[in-house]
């Protein structure tokens, strides 16, 4: 049997765990779809709806008739799925 040499099993510990770091922030940073997603900001550009009124309704609890859903990806920034945004308020006009 060989004994592996300490040096290069530090070595090879330090490898994965580099490669998992990589793996988690590249999954934290991720950016959805700008197509399939959009932000408060992007409704109030395209429908003129401010993106307060947005992000207000979005923190009603699911059940409440004014709910906006979303989800956050990554940082703080909220997304809102545009397909649900576009029956919400096109529904309206």
């Amino acid at each position: 049997m060989t004994e592996q040499n300490p040096k290069d099993s530090l070595l090879q510990t330090i490898a994965t765990l580099e490669a998992k770091l990589d793996f988690v922030l590249d999954s934290i940073m991720v950016k959805p779809d700008k197509s399939k997603y959009m932000t408060a900001k992007d409704i109030q550009m395209e429908f003129g709806i401010s993106h307060r009124t947005v992000l207000n309704r979005s923190n009603f609890l699911p059940g409440h008739k004014k709910h906006i859903p979303s989800f956050q990806a990554g940082d703080r920034r909220k997304y809102f799925e545009r397909r649900v945004i576009e029956r919400l308020f096109k529904q309206n006009e």
